[in-house]
């Protein structure tokens, strides 16, 4: 249809939904069954914001098209603990959901994310998701289409992660917990990696961040995860683990936090256990967190001739040797480099000689230094004339 033949819809700043109200509005649009398609296919990619703005000025024309319709929203994340059918009833799994089955396949269909995420006003929501009715649906088919999951204090669901396991078709896995008692969660969470550990080796994205720390020696399943691409660990005592993580060789992205935000564990890193990387040649973004006294073997896995890490950050890794800018010096693939210190840390100053390493960074189009060059001479940045391609400091 001609543009200049369509009204102008209500402001929105989607187009997608200005792109509805406009094809709804026109007078020269296609059959209803064309129509009805063409905007079923828009609202497929809304999001959820976007889909309640629809409903909002969406005109009178559209009102016969059912924006509650299930299948219209099956890219967007079901919340397990708001939906009816996972919810206990009787206390033995049966009795919660009263939608016909039909109904709650046609919500399930083609769903592809499932979150929980606990309510402020309603901290007991475990108690409301039924493992049983979990483990039915599971069992019967219901939720082979689900490919990810995202669980915010998960210390409440353990029981739940348990059944969610078994999901065959799971790729993709996001774990939050984010609570004061650690003692009492610690057992809880230990027991949720070992969960993880019995999901499909097919997995290749995993998340985890804890305001716990637990210890390394559970990250053992790591070793089957030969299709991981990404992996970002926060909470845990990275002393004992790492080599778990060597056969982890179609990784891409590696985010390790020795620790969490608020601690670090008593041992540090042994940089030695970072030569267990030395295979993961297709890692392209690289975050470290929390490695103290690093030198030229911790970074050794990231500077040899086929690695091609293109963004690397180095974050409060206190004490961190001169000698490690020769190392990044070879890492000629960089695009980003970011070296975060605190005013809280121990760091070791760079002087111009060691500064002058990272001129060989030909490609490299961001860098952070913060807390490495002292508080009052910057001058030493002038040896760095060589960034050509230098775009942000």
């Amino acid at each position: 249809a001609d543009n200049n033949a369509l009204p102008s819809p209500p402001s929105s700043s989607c187009p997608a939904i200005a792109a509805c109200v406009r094809i709804s509005n026109c007078h020269l649009r296609p059959n209803q069954n064309q129509w009805t398609g063409i905007i079923q296919n828009i609202v497929r990619g809304l999001t959820a914001d976007e889909l309640k703005k629809l409903r909002l000025v969406g005109s009178k024309e559209m009102q016969h098209l059912d924006l509650a319709d299930p299948s219209l929203t099956c890219h967007l994340p079901l919340r397990m603990d708001r939906a009816s059918f996972f919810k206990a009833g009787n206390g033995n799994g049966h009795g919660a959901c009263r939608m016909p089955n039909d109904r709650v396949r046609k919500w399930l269909a083609d769903r592809r994310r499932l979150v929980i995420d606990n309510d402020v006003d309603n901290t007991a929501t475990n108690t409301k998701i039924c493992p049983t009715r979990v483990a039915n649906l599971i069992h019967d088919g219901y939720l082979n289409s689900v490919s990810e999951l995202v669980i915010f204090d998960c210390h409440d669901h353990r029981n739940i992660i348990a059944e969610l396991a078994q999901l065959p078709n799971l790729d993709s896995l996001r774990l939050a917990d984010h609570e004061d008692s650690e003692e009492e969660r610690l057992e809880e969470l230990e027991s949720i990696m070992a969960c993880v550990g019995r999901m499909p080796t097919s997995l290749k994205f995993l998340d985890v961040e804890f305001d716990c720390t637990v210890h390394g020696s559970r990250l053992s399943f790591l070793e089957r995860l030969h299709e991981l691409t990404h992996l970002r660990l926060r909470g845990f005592d990275l002393s004992d683990g790492i080599n778990y993580m060597r056969g982890c060789r179609s990784l891409t992205s590696l985010h390790l936090c020795h620790g969490n935000f608020y601690s670090s564990p008593s041992n540090d890193v042994n940089e030695k256990d970072l030569l267990n990387l030395m295979g993961l040649t297709k890692l392209r973004h690289v975050h470290l967190e929390g490695f103290d006294a690093l030198s030229k073997i911790g970074l050794a896995p990231f500077c040899t001739s086929s690695s091609c890490v293109e963004r690397l950050v180095l974050k409060h890794c206190q004490e961190m040797s001169e000698e490690c800018l020769q190392s990044l010096g070879r890492m000629v693939h960089l695009e980003s480099l970011h070296i975060v210190h605190s005013a809280y840390d121990d760091t070791v100053l760079f002087g111009m000689k060691s500064l002058r390493h990272l001129n060989a960074l030909s490609s490299l189009k961001s860098l952070s230094l913060f807390y490495v060059l002292g508080n009052e001479d910057l001058s030493n940045l002038r040896v760095l004339r060589g960034l050509d391609s230098l775009e942000t400091l």
